[in-house]
């Protein structure tokens, strides 16, 4: 019996209130983002430039359950943003792109724990 890989997601989010009315959920959505990762399910994330919105990308069985993932998310549940859900799949190697080994990889981590 053979399984297949969960599908891919790219969830772009975006803001609806003022960064003030934002502000005070964005504990509960980090926290919410680690409940993803915990749950196998956050591929990554990351805020808008300029901060306007963010991207999440989630694996997920399908549209309805990510729908259903990105109704939980704390800004969600205050209004604070919505979110375009695109179905994706994955190039297979080497065509993914050499620089995602680089942006998953210590090195990475470790140049942005400098600027934190």
């Amino acid at each position: 019996m053979s399984t297949s890989p969960p599908n891919l997601f790219a969830c772009v989010s975006q803001y609806l209130k003022s960064p003030d009315e934002i502000a005070p959920h964005i504990p509960a959505h980090i926290a919410w983002l680690g409940e993803l990762d915990a749950a196998g399910r956050l591929v990554t994330s990351g805020r808008q430039v300029p901060p306007a919105g963010g991207v999440i990308v989630l694996a997920g069985e399908s549209r309805e359950a990510v729908q259903a993932l990105l109704a939980t998310d704390p800004f969600a549940l205050h209004g604070c943003a919505s979110y375009w859900i695109f179905e994706f799949e994955l190039n297979p190697e080497p065509i993914r792109g050499r620089l995602m080994d680089y942006f998953v990889s210590e090195a990475y981590a470790a140049q942005n724990r400098e600027h934190d």
